[in-house]
């Protein structure tokens, strides 16, 4: 099974400039908590992803003001990429050792455009989730 074939396609991508407020409201209005950073919505060259938890304990937590945080300063960089035609089976996802936060993957084309999103990735048969 391909990345292709279990990704939700043009996900929903924040750029790297929005405030945490701007993707937090997002992510409340589209009832997601994981999104891709991108440099410019036209462009979709990945950057990182940001997490709902990301915001509170980065931006929030550190008594940063969100209407004033460009989501760009907390966005993680440490998801797994893979491209559109990657072989699933047998791929394996490092989840890190905090246990709260939630193992995604990003789907990316050649010029490392975001083309699509594998939210739960545990639950794609094929692949494994460890340490």
């Amino acid at each position: 099974m391909r990345a292709s074939d279990v990704m939700i396609a043009d996900p929903v991508v924040v750029a790297a400039g929005a405030t945490s407020s701007e993707v937090a409201a997002l992510m409340r209005v589209k009832n997601i908590s994981v999104v891709p950073v991108v440099d410019n919505p036209k462009d979709r060259r990945y950057l990182g992803t940001i997490s709902d938890r990301d915001i509170v304990t980065e931006c929030v937590g550190q008594g940063h003001d969100p209407s004033d945080c460009a989501v760009q300063d907390h966005a993680r960089t440490d998801t797994p990429v893979v491209k559109p035609d990657t072989d699933l089976k047998g791929y394996k996802v490092s989840q890190d050792n905090d246990h709260h936060v939630r193992t995604t993957i990003v789907v990316v084309d050649a010029d490392k455009r975001v083309v699509g999103f594998i939210p739960h990735p545990e639950a794609v048969e094929g692949i494994r989730i460890g340490t």
